[in-house]
């Protein structure tokens, strides 16, 4: 892979001479057999001071200057330190306690470290097994240091026969034994600075290490584009770190992957987990969990044996998404959903399916029971101990109530994620108005559908459920709200097609269906009507995002309403935000822009065929 091409061919080299051994041990170095080393035919001895070498070791031909953390400009070379067994590049080291297999790349600064070394060969973690989900070991995933989230999936949730599976787990064994490398690696224009123990490591380009109390046995990558930071008290244990991660304040990371542009600090524990793009986790711990990409946890918050491969959700103080025991072995699990929202002090019990509810909230201090949910958008609030008619566990569901009545939070978040996943996370991993929620809402809905009206509904008389009650108001404004969520998918589809393809003017929008692969459009229709003519479907899109942009923009007033209550200075101390209410404007003028372009083609479409007729 990428990361294991250094670009060097074979270095030139050439014996010390007796004159350079003179003034090397003139300036306090030492060495017990000279003639183990060897240097660039172009080296001169004046940038070496007060080390001392052993076995074979390369130096090259010192030049120029490199700046050490604070920013201090210092001469390449090598000054107080103890050498074994390693090739230098022009790089400066300075105060290394001791330096052994190690393959130091141009442009590099290792400074103030007490043991950077390598014995016997390293595979850097490629074919390396993590077990996710399941603590007992069902869901185990091959991983390397250039992982893709994609490929975790595969492994995890793709059905293949057993002879697949062999000839994948051979392919990565042998790629394993081929990239064995008997010595560490820190890369081109890398920073180790103030570490006590770097081991076994590859430590890649344009990384910078400062303060971090142990890394053994991992692989952290970087660029130029996207330098990697670790410091002050991070431990990373058997582990690979992508570039543009940022690992700070004591966290500690073990038997791991964190994928492009992670943060990690703040005492936060991430423990045989994968973590993918674009991840926040400070003060929490993650353990045997797959985390998808813009998911946020915070302040003490709990994360074990989840499988969460579409992430972009956020766990609240105290969140204890954990109970992967209960009291027996190990063995159980999570799937949260797309957007998932736990809030403060929520308790978790396993197992629990909510992979079909996208952008579902489960309210503060809610305690939920085993179920699989299958409600998007859905809210869940505590249970009222006054209806005697439900089991006193049952917790209360609102299908719907996300989308229709937190249009705020939806938009908002889908303004953090184009500016925290931008240019690492694709746009369209981050939208609601997609196949898969068309498709979950549209089961939901239908499954509303009862044949006897009733007070309250439970899993028996509605599948789906889990372990929650619905009240009938609020099945009949869920009916209404995946309704409105269906006219707006089917009504952007059809526009963005026409932007390609001119000809569905001459089409009925109901005839739109058939540019639109399977059977989701068609199943879609007969739930909802669309005008008869092209120009009245663009009126009616301008409509529904009209209202969708004025139900965002109106999203903060009940909480305005309530500060300005309890706070004199509510105003002044909550200011709106500014650039989010910006950003939402900007994509409700698009969408005027866009159906304006359109509506000026259709005239004019229409004023030809009249003149021709």
């Amino acid at each position: 892979m990428e990361f294991f091409r250094t670009g060097h061919t074979a270095l030139k080299s050439r014996p010390l001479t007796s004159q350079e051994i003179e003034i090397l041990e003139k300036n306090g170095n030492r060495c017990e057999d000279w003639s183990q080393i060897s240097v660039d035919p172009a080296f001169t001895p004046n940038r070496i001071s007060g080390s001392s070498f052993a076995g074979k070791v390369f130096l090259p031909a010192f030049y120029g200057t490199l700046l050490m953390p604070g920013d201090v400009a210092a001469p390449t070379g090598i000054y107080s330190s103890t050498i074994h067994d390693s090739v230098i590049e022009n790089s400066l080291i300075h105060h290394v306690s001791l330096m052994s297999n190690i393959w130091v790349l141009q442009g590099a600064v290792v400074q103030n470290v007490g043991s950077l070394v390598a014995n016997g060969k390293s595979h850097y973690q490629i074919a390396a097994e993590i077990a996710v989900g399941n603590e007992t070991g069902g869901r185990p995933v091959r991983i390397f240091p250039d992982i893709t989230p994609e490929l975790v999936k595969l492994q995890l949730f793709s059905k293949v026969d057993a002879e697949t599976n062999r000839a994948f787990v051979q392919q990565m064994e042998s790629w394993r034994n081929e990239v064995l490398l008997p010595y560490g690696i820190v890369g081109k224009s890398a920073i180790i600075a103030n570490t006590n123990i770097v081991r076994n490591s590859w430590i890649g380009e344009h990384v910078r290490i400062d303060g971090a109390s142990k890394i053994r046995n991992s692989v952290v990558l970087g660029s130029l584009e996207n330098p990697t930071y670790i410091y002050d008290g991070v431990i990373l244990e058997n582990s690979c770190v992508q570039e543009g991660a940022k690992l700070h304040s004591t966290a500690l990371i073990k038997d791991s992957v964190l994928m492009k542009r992670t943060k990690i600090g703040n005492k936060a524990i991430v423990n045989s987990s994968i973590i993918c793009p674009c991840v926040h986790i400070d003060e929490a711990e993650v353990t045997h969990s797959f985390v998808g990409p813009l998911t946020q946890m915070h302040h003490h918050s709990l994360l074990i044996a989840a499988l969460w491969p579409e992430g972009h959700g956020n766990l609240g103080y105290g969140a204890n998404v954990g109970s992967n025991h209960t009291s027996r072995m190990p063995d159980q699990e999570v799937m949260p959903a797309f957007g998932m929202f736990f809030g403060l002090g929520v308790n978790i019990k396993f197992p629990a399916n909510f992979s079909e509810s996208p952008c579902s909230v489960i309210a503060t201090g809610v305690t939920t029971a085993p179920q699989r949910l299958k409600f998007p958008f859905s809210l869940i609030l505590p249970g009222n101990p006054q209806i005697h008619t439900v089991r006193s566990h049952l917790n209360e569901l609102r299908p719907g109530w996300c989308y229709g009545k937190n249009a705020y939070s939806i938009a908002r978040n889908a303004y953090k994620y184009a500016l925290r996943g931008k240019g690492c996370v694709a746009p369209e991993e981050s939208q609601i108005l997609n196949d898969k929620n068309a498709t979950l809402v549209l089961d939901a809905l239908r499954r509303l559908r009862i044949s006897a009206v009733k007070e309250i509904y439970t899993e028996e008389d509605i599948p789906g459920l889990g372990s929650n009650y619905l009240k009938e108001s609020a099945r009949q404004n869920a009916e209404t709200i995946y309704r409105s969520f269906l006219e707006r998918f089917v009504v952007s589809k059809i526009i963005a097609a026409a932007e390609l393809d001119r000809s569905l003017f001459l089409l009925a929008p109901i005839d739109s269906r058939k540019n639109f692969p399977g059977e989701l459009f068609k199943e879609i229709l007969k739930e909802i009507a669309l005008p008869n003519s092209f120009e009245d479907l663009l009126k009616l899109y301008r409509g529904i995002e009209k209202q969708w942009t004025e139900s965002v923009l109106h999203g903060t007033d009940k909480d305005f309403v309530r500060g300005r209550k309890i706070f004199d200075d509510y105003d002044d101390s909550h200011p709106v935000d500014v650039a989010f209410i910006e950003w939402e404007k900007s994509r409700f003028e698009e969408v005027l822009r866009r159906s304006t372009v359109l509506l000026k083609e259709l005239k004019g479409d229409s004023q030809k065929q009249e003149i021709q007729s």
